[in-house]
């Protein structure tokens, strides 16, 4: 499996590796930079986080990216936003609405 992290919090990228350290991980704190990864390769899950530091972007450049380009594959992935932000996660859920929000909490994620 492979799996698309955008995080930028040192806490949450330690879980997202231990918990998913079996699969195929790429983790960028970078929104630009998680674009270039849905240009180039497909993933089963992609996880993403919204407000991101320094001038890293925002999960909601990802979720444009996608809703602009419907006939990219990974439209087709399972989406979880995971942000703890919730107008800005409504606002990605608006535009991927395949994808669901669950607020980061890794008891959340405990049977993933």
């Amino acid at each position: 499996m492979k799996i698309l992290i955008l995080e930028d919090d040192t806490y949450r990228v330690n879980f997202f590796l231990e918990k998913f350290s079996e699969y195929e991980l790429i983790i960028t704190e970078n929104s630009y930079t998680a674009v270039d990864y849905l240009e180039k390769e497909i993933f089963d899950y992609i996880f993403l986080d919204h407000d991101l530091g320094n001038d890293n972007g925002c999960g909601l450049d990802v979720a444009n990216y996608l809703y602009n380009n419907p006939f990219n594959e990974n439209n087709k992935s399972n989406i979880i936003i995971h942000s703890w932000n919730v107008p800005a996660a409504e606002s990605m859920v608006r535009k991927l609405t395949q994808a669901n929000h669950i607020p980061f909490d890794a008891a959340l994620f405990s049977t993933f």
